[in-house]
């Protein structure tokens, strides 16, 4: 493990952003637009002013230590489960509108192309999670989109799943819990299993609308996670200092994280780094921002050493168009210094484009062996006697080499290599005709869908899929 990480926030700042998010919390308030949350919160010792909830200090500390700091995200295939919090995990991306690869281009999505997706996610090793949401099918009409996204992460790919964002009613995420139980084949299996979890936006600043409440409530009480994904924007949503942002959101992540505890105490609550750079010369949001990249440390540190909790962040984005100078960056500058902050897992880390709006099949596999090489940094190197080989380095020759060492012949197949770059010569780049990346890129993501199994749920499994959805649309 690498011996030291990243850290903008001192413990003495650490300190002052908790303080000022209970101060906020308690005398500023967060608007609940629910009723029925206001009421709850009200019964747990929160005072209320018309729409208004102030939250006392030992409520909010009470709340924050009833969540777990890691749980299961249980896979179809249960070798595949995840232990989320434990250690850094990626999952795709979430509400980009289009899609693109080299042959098509950018276009909107359909349904094949939301299904191809999570054949490729189910070959990625370094994409331990799939499902979500990395495109809005466009050919598929908008009260079942998220029922038929779901069955085609079922359909294609063994991971653990998350569900789609567009679930736009109560009986929408209902249904979709439903259809996870009828994957995994059992009726209550959702109250005894992590299968997804949802994310929830608040507004900044301070606003918890009724369709963020009935995230949480409809969630909390199937007892699946909770994602609290607060994105103020610096000078736009929240004050124009970085630090000021990370107190805000802060706040807003706390107070969301006290109504998932009242409505199923303990269930697991992921607090979210989503917050970024406001860029006033366009008045717009900057994800591959370099003050973007630090306030998604000083958050990080914030959920995972001060709280404990599993820290997600919206990281590895980039603003390019294409797949270029600028989005490898852009890319590895927020993911690298996210992970080496500790974050413990991580959206819109995963093929994405000009500031979330587009996914890429082809980045999709190059940001895959992105990960895979930080993941291999973050292992750090072996410091033993043994990897010290001082006899190797007596028993050499002077300018020898070291090829033939027994070491060399027992380790040379365990270094890490790439599955898209070229470390090949410019000679036997030149003999195999100067293939361009993207090109690359491309043939390993046909090679994927051409070698994809037509589907790798039971059949049976997948029949009884396809039934429940018929009678949810014959309703």
């Amino acid at each position: 493990m690498m011996n030291s990480k990243i850290e903008v926030l001192s413990p003495e700042a650490m300190d002052r952003v908790h303080e000022a998010s209970m101060e906020i919390l308690a005398k500023k308030g967060v608007i609940f637009e629910s009723e029925k949350a206001r009421d709850l919160l009200k019964k747990a010792g929160c005072k209320v002013e018309g729409e208004i909830v102030f939250f006392p200090r030992a409520l909010v500390e009470a709340s924050v230590k009833q969540c777990p700091s890691t749980f299961k995200l249980q896979a179809m295939d249960d070798a595949k489960s995840v232990n989320c919090g434990a250690q850094l995990s990626v999952h795709p991306a979430g509400g980009e509108v289009f899609v693109s690869d080299l042959k098509q281009g950018r276009r909107a999505p359909l349904l094949k192309d939301f299904a191809n997706m999570q054949k490729v996610y189910h070959a990625c090793e370094n994409i331990p999670i799939a499902g979500y949401q990395p495109m809005s099918p466009s050919d598929v009409p908008q009260r079942y989109k998220g029922m038929y996204m779901t069955y085609e992460s079922f359909k294609h790919c063994d991971k653990p799943l998350l569900a789609p964002m567009e679930l736009d009613s109560i009986a929408e995420k209902e249904e979709n819990l439903r259809l996870y139980e009828v994957a995994f084949g059992k009726e209550g299996f959702c109250q005894d299993h992590y299968v997804t979890w949802h994310a929830v936006c608040p507004n900044s600043p301070l606003y918890y609308s009724e369709f963020a409440c009935e995230g949480i409530e409809v969630y909390a009480a199937w007892n699946q996670p909770v994602s609290i994904v607060s994105a103020p924007m610096s000078g736009i949503t929240s004050p124009v200092f970085l630090y000021s942002t990370v107190a805000l959101q802060n706040a807003e992540q706390l107070a969301g994280l006290v109504y998932a505890q009242l409505i199923k105490p303990g269930v697991p609550v992921i607090l979210s780094a989503s917050l970024t750079y406001g860029n006033l010369k366009y008045a717009s949001w900057e994800c591959a921002a370099p003050d973007t990249a630090l306030m998604l440390i000083a958050a990080t540190q914030m959920y995972k050493d001060y709280y404990h909790l599993p820290a997600r962040a919206q990281t590895g984005v980039t603003s390019s168009k294409a797949i270029d100078y600028q989005a490898g960056m852009e890319t590895m500058q927020s993911f690298i210094l996210t992970a080496l902050a500790g974050v413990t897992l991580t959206s819109q880390s995963v093929g994405t484009l000009e500031n979330l709006m587009c996914t890429s099949f082809e980045k999709t596999v190059l940001d895959d062996e992105l990960i895979g090489r930080v993941q291999h940094i973050l292992k750090g190197m072996e410091t033993t006697e043994e990897t010290l080989a001082l006899d190797e380095i007596y028993e050499a020759d002077f300018r020898g080499d070291f090829m033939t060492n027994d070491s060399t012949l027992d380790y040379c197949h365990d270094d890490w290599q790439p599955t898209v770059s070229d470390w090949e010569s410019y000679e036997q780049w030149e003999k195999n005709g100067s293939p361009d990346l993207i090109e690359q890129a491309s043939k390993r993501v046909q090679k994927i869908l051409d070698e994809a199994p037509e589907m790798v749920v039971d059949p049976a499994v997948e029949a009884e899929m396809k039934k429940y959805m018929k009678m949810v649309e014959a309703r």
